[in-house]
């Protein structure tokens, strides 16, 4: 079984991850890109960012087909933009199911799924499918997820894993 590290080593960045899709998957990369955009990180968000002190890395697994990749990838190449010292890589599903699924003790694997892996690889925590605010809203929150209007969420996710890592420490 490969360990993290070969894991994220192994796997590819966002632009070439997108660039394994059809043209109509794209397409949602770039209207979920050009909302988030438009909308910006807020300030909060930016500053809580700013204040991580450790190197994190976001082994994703994911596949351009799912609405759910095409929407979180685009939020999580922007946390990265944001802070450098996050970097992402994105596996596949099948990988995630041969090599995370039982060592993560899942199931299944649902996607995407991110394993956040502190400096030294080692998982602090999952983010699995939707942000939380999707998962127990309503109708209109899941509308508007779709609609690619709700991607700071998603940031908010998984800062808040790597937040409670570092206060742990």
């Amino acid at each position: 079984m490969s360990g993290y590290r070969e894991l994220f080593e192994k796997g590819m960045g966002f632009a070439a991850f997108v660039a394994t899709g059809l043209d109509a998957e794209q397409e949602g990369v770039v209207r979920a890109g050009q909302n988030l955009a438009a909308a910006g990180l807020s300030k909060v968000t930016r500053q809580r960012l700013a204040t991580l002190v450790g190197d994190y890395y976001l082994l994703v697994a994911g596949e351009m087909w799912c609405p759910d990749c095409q929407v979180n990838l685009v939020a999580l190449d922007a946390l990265c933009a944001a802070q450098p010292r996050v970097r992402l890589a994105v596996i596949s599903k099948a990988r995630a199911e041969q090599q995370l699924r039982e060592r993560l003790g899942l199931t299944k694997v649902s996607i995407p799924l991110v394993v956040v892996l502190d400096a030294g690889f080692e998982p602090v925590g999952l983010f699995v499918e939707r942000p939380q605010v999707v998962i127990q809203g309503d109708e209109q929150t899941l509308a508007a997820y779709k609609a690619a209007q709700l991607l700071e969420a998603t940031v908010t996710d998984v800062l808040a894993l790597m937040e409670r890592a570092e206060k742990s420490r």
